[in-house]
């Protein structure tokens, strides 16, 4: 007759898995907040590429640029830094942003992200 196996281990993955389930969720939320920070770098970047486009067009017209920076993406408070040095302008956009991770929000500062963008000034007309 074929001996019984005893398992007294039985409970012990239940128990791994219990203990290990926190880390692995908390670093699910840290990676998915780091895309979402990129994400809005990206975002930002783009801004102030619209900004610069718009303000090398209409460079005395920072309502025009303020405009074509909303325009482009959806994130606010955008802030906006336009500077013309003869034929060339620059437009600098940055975006305070707050990180809304249950413990780091309180041991993460608030990043600003920012990007600035070069072009020549056109002539037009």
């Amino acid at each position: 007759m074929g001996a019984r196996r005893s398992e007294p281990d039985s409970g012990q993955a239940t128990v791994e898995l219990a203990l290990v389930m926190p880390l692995i969720i908390g670093l699910l939320l840290i990676i998915l907040n780091v895309g979402l920070v990129v994400r809005d770098q990206m975002a930002v970047w783009l801004a102030a590429s619209a900004g610069a486009r718009a303000a090398s067009i209409s460079p005395d017209s920072p309502d025009v640029v303020q405009q074509a920076v909303e325009d482009e993406v959806g994130l606010r408070p955008l802030h906006l830094k336009i500077v013309r040095d003869e034929q060339l302008i620059t437009v600098e956009v940055q975006y305070p942003r707050l990180i809304n991770l249950w413990l780091i929000k309180h041991i993460v500062p608030q990043l600003t992200l920012s990007a600035s963008v070069t072009m020549h000034v056109q002539d037009v007309g």
